[in-house]
């Protein structure tokens, strides 16, 4: 099996690091994936030919499932071509203040924070709400306001934890990819499928995450900190694709329907991505059709929407 470069219009991510990756303010649990010397166990290597599938298989611009366990690339059309995101640059909002921030650590919801608009989780300024809260608002509800609040009580400001950001899309060796801020609006962040399912099987390696986006639904209770909130999943395939175990959606008027997506069946581990998609459901469906014929599971989705 060859591994591929960038530079060749295919690629890998590369083993090394740089040697002044710093590790300070870490969770100690994520502490020994940040060395230099480890980090490359923690990452997925992508594998396999560019450029050898049906490109009309899907109508978003760029899509890709590889398998989770071996890195192999199943579909790819447009896997380097850098697009903007959306929300689901808040899978590495959430990477980011899991590897900082303990779940029962809680967060004050900032004026800025409030007045973020969009998708919102509901939260108001004043209100305290624990990193595991915040952590549901973010990927359920796709929560700009908890995105903002996570980012300002891990880093300090937004700025600073975009900054955070990035670095850790270095550390991940993640070239074609920067963002712009922690929520997805800023429609100048970047990545590209291949970059993005690397991403989300990172994601996937932290149980927290991992766990969250496997919920459906969500009811934070009354206290004396804040209100009650009732937060829904927003991935569809969680409810309509047996298998599916999150992860995250995305939009905007500029990035187009986006959907990263892990599925596992008969043993087999899928993570999947599509960007700017007017189907971005129908897509992710028929790649991960797709990728699982190819060892030979058939799987059976005539379920209706829940949600």
């Amino acid at each position: 099996m060859l591994v591929l470069f960038i530079s060749a219009g295919v690629f890998f991510l590369n083993k090394g690091v740089p040697a002044e990756i710093k590790v300070e303010g870490v969770r100690d649990e994520y502490r020994e994936t940040l060395k230099a010397s480890d980090i490359s166990k923690e990452r997925l290597l992508l594998t396999g030919e560019a450029g050898d599938f049906p490109p009309d298989l899907i109508v978003g611009s760029a899509g890709i499932v590889v398998d989770a366990d071996t890195g192999e690339i199943l579909y790819g059309k447009e896997i380097n071509k850098r697009m903007p995101l959306a929300s689901l640059v808040k899978i590495m909002t959430a990477v980011v203040t899991l590897e900082h921030k303990s779940l029962s650590d809680y967060a004050t919801v900032t004026a800025e924070a409030d007045a973020i608009g969009e998708n919102e989780m509901g939260v108001s300024e004043g209100e305290a709400y624990t990193t595991e809260e915040l952590m549901y608002g973010l990927l359920l509800n796709s929560g700009n306001d908890a995105a903002y609040t996570l980012a300002e009580n891990v880093a300090g400001s937004s700025e600073e934890f975009v900054i955070w950001m990035n670095g850790k899309a270095k550390e991940l060796g993640l070239k074609n990819t920067e963002f712009f801020d922690p929520s997805g609006l800023d429609d100048r962040s970047y990545t590209t499928a291949a970059d993005l399912v690397v991403l989300t099987e990172y994601a996937m390696r932290h149980k927290e995450f991992r766990e969250i986006v496997a919920t459906v639904e969500k009811e934070l209770p009354y206290s004396e900190l804040h209100k009650y909130l009732y937060l829904v999943n927003q991935t569809n395939l969680l409810t309509t694709y047996p298998g599916v175990i999150g992860v995250k959606t995305g939009y905007t008027e500029e990035a187009g329907l986006c959907l990263s997506t892990y599925a596992e069946n008969s043993g087999k581990r899928l993570a999947g991505v599509v960007l700017n998609s007017i189907d971005r459901k129908g897509d992710m469906i028929i790649m991960l059709d797709h990728a699982f014929s190819q060892y030979g599971i058939t799987v059976e989705h005539h379920l209706l929407d829940i949600f």
